[in-house]
């Protein structure tokens, strides 16, 4: 794969798509928070203050949508919101067709026979119901010539369609998004026309392609919030926390977490010669290995394994946890066509605060359930992943939340306590993401309060809004909380490198507060979240200042008290693909929750400059 083909483009589609949205917003006479023109709907036109065109009357409703959006969110944060969504849809449309993944099998972007049209022009007839077209127009636009237009409209009837199997990407819920295309899209050098360009075979080769489009498409936002010097805030942290994590790394930490909790219940299972990473555990005295003996995991059903990936980026750690309990699931007999389905519904849990790594993280998981079963996209295997974008409760404030309950009068105080107590815990959630701290409350009495509210609330001019857009943000903010008390038997993850210092006060105060002993850095942070049951494994790779500074000093007692090294991998610099030369010191780890003070396996790799040949060298000489 030819990462620098795929930076030039991602970097240039950025820049291309938010200028193109830009102009497409100031036709419609947004030109900036504060300066919108009025517009009125007059029967079956819309009509837009000094602009002579009239327009259809359903474009008054979704130009309301964008101004509210704008009004709420900044006019440069809409921008970049709609550049991304149709980023992220272009690079799943062109992946799919690639990989004879739309169900009606026909390219939506290119034509494999060549010419500029792509394959689904030439064959509306055949998909017009599925896409649900307008044949009159389609008609009239060929005979037109009008194939720009053409396009567009099947375009925003595909991206309709689908909808149903992909709506963290493809959502009707922004049916004005198709305002906002670029005018050309098929001729000269466009987000389409330059994408087609990239070599099909990067696409072929795996999923992994999505994380890296996502990182160099992020990657000028980083340079700038850097150059800045400002605050990191919510809106700028997902651009500069995100490092893609090799391949191999990714490896290493899922085989000796998941695979090794696999190997302690079926110690002959054949999985074991697949997993090349896999580190033999230490020699032990007798006694240290008895009581390994006693806390190994034995006779688990594949189903009943519970995965966390707290910072999961655009999905690159979960796609691969995913192929391991695939092979899980088909040794202990389970129907191969069955497996997919299983594994996202029972197995794997995905957090980011970033909305688009959170989308492409899912369509990732969608897509490799798909390669195995070509029926994953039935009612009867279709499941959507678990993977969710972590939110704050400023909005619910925004609406005033408590005076809206108290109006209502439907709740007595234990269930308004609940409420209350969700909206202060996640207050500041989109900055302190997956680290929140959250109690095990009464999750039942909270689903019924919301239940309550919806089922007898009488709906009126000034508690719209919050029944409508602040309800659905209490059930996001109460499935997250679900996910966030929850243990699990594995937490993996390469989590934000960046110390709370460069970011809101609020942000400092909690991880003073909540996490004393590694305080001075997020990624630090990550190793006392306490996601993992007891005897659990937590596997990460991070800084690996936590090892050596002063500041951490407490961090390491604190692990070496309570907590098992089963193996670590000291990398030092040069162990990622980093954008712009920056150095990053990592070393990557495997602990187990729990205290026996056993031995564990060191490789130190810091001096290497093939880091995973060297590792692999090291790691057969010690297994032998």
């Amino acid at each position: 794969m030819d990462k620098g083909i795929l930076q030039r483009y991602s970097t240039w589609a950025k820049e291309n798509l938010e200028n193109q949205i830009e102009v497409s917003l100031k036709a419609l006479g947004i030109n900036d928070e504060n300066d919108i023109k009025k517009a009125r709907k007059v029967g079956d036109v819309t009509t837009i203050e000094g602009d002579p065109t009239s327009y259809p009357a359903d474009l008054y409703g979704k130009r309301e949508n964008i101004i509210q959006l704008v009004k709420r969110n900044g006019y440069r944060n809409v921008i970049e919101e709609f550049a991304y969504t149709w980023f992220n849809r272009f690079v799943a449309l062109r992946f799919m067709e690639l990989h004879g993944f739309l169900p009606h099998g026909f390219r939506v972007l290119s034509n494999p026979a060549g010419g500029i049209e792509p394959e689904i022009l030439k064959n509306l007839n055949l998909v017009k119901d599925d896409l649900k077209l307008d044949m009159g127009l389609c008609s009239e636009y060929k005979q037109n010539g009008k194939i720009e237009e053409l396009f567009r409209h099947v375009l925003t009837k595909q991206c309709n369609a689908l909808a149903g199997i992909l709506p963290m990407l493809f959502s009707t819920d922004m049916g004005y998004l198709e305002l906002l295309l670029p005018n050309s899209l098929l001729k000269g050098e466009t987000v389409i026309t330059r994408l087609n360009e990239i070599p099909e075979s990067a696409f072929w080769d795996d999923v992994e392609i999505i994380g890296w489009m996502y990182q160099f498409y992020i990657s000028s936002k980083k340079d700038a919030v850097y150059a800045s010097k400002k605050t990191i805030t919510k809106d700028t942290l997902p651009a500069v926390t995100q490092l893609f994590t090799p391949d191999w790394i990714v490896r290493y930490m899922a085989q000796n977490s998941v695979g090794r909790l696999w190997l302690e219940c079926y110690p002959d299972s054949s999985l074991r010669s697949e997993m090349k990473y896999y580190v033999e555990d230490a020699e032990q005295t007798e006694e240290v290995q008895n009581k390994i003996d006693e806390i190994k995991y034995k006779n688990v059903n594949p189903e009943d394994i519970r995965i966390i990936e707290p910072c999961c980026g655009s999905g690159h750690i979960l796609v691969y946890v995913f192929d391991l309990l695939f092979k899980m699931y088909e040794e202990r007999g389970y129907q191969k066509r069955d497996i997919p389905t299983m594994i996202l519904k029972n197995n794997l849990v995905g957090l980011d605060v970033d909305k688009r790594a959170a989308q492409l993280a899912s369509f990732s998981l969608i897509m490799r359930a798909r390669s195995v079963n070509n029926r994953f996209f039935n009612d009867q295997y279709y499941e959507m992943p678990h993977v969710y974008e972590l939110q704050d409760s400023k909005l619910l404030k925004e609406l005033e939340y408590r005076k809206q309950l108290k109006d209502l009068n439907l709740l007595n105080d234990e269930e308004t306590k609940l409420i209350h107590y969700l909206v202060d815990t996640f207050e500041n959630g989109k900055t302190i993401g997956s680290l929140l701290k959250v109690k095990q409350i009464d999750f039942i009495t909270l689903d019924e309060s919301l239940n309550k509210i919806k089922e007898k609330a009488v709906v009126n001019l000034f508690n719209i809004e919050f029944l409508n857009a602040g309800m659905q943000r209490l059930r996001e903010l109460s499935n997250l909380a679900k996910i966030l008390s929850e243990k699990y038997d594995v937490m993996i993850t390469n989590p934000p490198y960046i110390g709370p210092s460069s970011m809101e006060a609020t942000v400092k105060e909690y991880a003073s507060k909540n996490y004393p002993n590694s305080k001075t850095d997020m990624f630090a942070m990550f190793m006392e979240t306490g996601f993992v049951k007891k005897n659990g494994f937590l596997s990460m790779i991070n800084m690996h200042s936590w090892m050596f500074l002063s500041s951490f000093e407490k961090l390491r007692q604190s692990i070496l008290n309570s907590q098992e090294i089963v193996s670590m991998v000291h990398l030092g610099a040069r162990a990622f693909e980093t954008i712009g030369g920056e150095v990053v010191q990592t070393t990557t780890f495997v602990l187990r929750n729990c205290n026996i003070k056993g031995n564990a396996v060191y490789y130190r790799l810091v001096d290497s400059d093939d880091k995973e040949n060297d590792f692999l060298i090291s790691n057969a000489r010690t297994g032998a």
